[in-house]
């Protein structure tokens, strides 16, 4: 299934919420982005408490920047009524495989790892066969508005697709998703390459009308 995923990256609970709901009913799923400071220098508001207190059918995935996700996805499990999928990352300090296997077997969640522009494909494969999504990251982590391909960080667009056929050719059956500086020109080819869920940020919320944006985009997955 094709989905345009609008991504939250919020400062606060007022910023979440008037984000939130200018989207909801165009979507199926959004994006909420946890960095508190320990993996990458940014922080976010993430409250799962807040979160789960938003009346809504829309489902969550949050996609954990950050060193130890477990607690934080308890909360989100134990609090958020639409939560779903955990992403964690795959530049963590801590045993990749065995925080999955927690996610998965102990919390019973769907478990996806990003992982960034410059990091090689080669470094998740103990976990590759077992997780539910790979989230390719096309930006380095931690701010909205970034470029396509994350040349700062030794990566190009034509590198991000070359990640998104080798993750294709290695398991064919695995949701491919990709985040970070997406165009309206891109979703097109980024389909064609064979990904599903295209997550969004800037685009979105930086127009005029986020609404009347994302249902533009809808546009490109019907």
């Amino acid at each position: 299934m094709l989905e345009i995923v609008p991504a939250l990256l919020v400062e606060s609970e007022k910023e979440f919420e008037t984000k939130f709901r200018a989207i909801e009913n165009d979507c199926v799923l959004v994006q909420v982005d946890v960095l508190d400071g320990t993996l990458f220098p940014n922080t976010t508001w993430f409250d799962p408490v807040a979160i789960g207190a938003i009346k809504t059918k829309v489902e969550i995935e949050a996609h954990l920047m950050v060193e130890n996700p477990i607690p934080i996805v308890e909360q989100f499990k134990q609090f958020v009524p639409t939560f779903k999928r955990a992403i964690v990352s795959a530049e963590m300090h801590r045993p990749l495989g065995a925080v999955v296997g927690h996610l998965k077997d102990i919390l019973g969640l769907e478990v996806g790892v990003a992982i960034n522009p410059e990091t090689p494909l080669h470094e998740i494969e103990e976990v590759l066969h077992t997780i539910d999504q790979l989230t390719i990251m096309s930006v380095h982590p931690g701010s909205q508005g970034q470029t396509f391909g994350d040349s700062q960080n030794f990566s190009s667009p034509d590198a991000i697709f070359e990640k998104i056929d080798q993750a294709r050719s290695h398991r064919k059956d695995i949701t491919i998703e990709i985040d970070g500086g997406i165009t309206e020109e891109l979703i097109k080819p980024l389909i064609k390459a064979g990904v599903q869920r295209i997550c969004i940020g800037s685009l979105i919320f930086r127009s005029e009308n986020p609404s009347d944006k994302l249902k533009e985009l809808n546009k490109f997955i019907l």
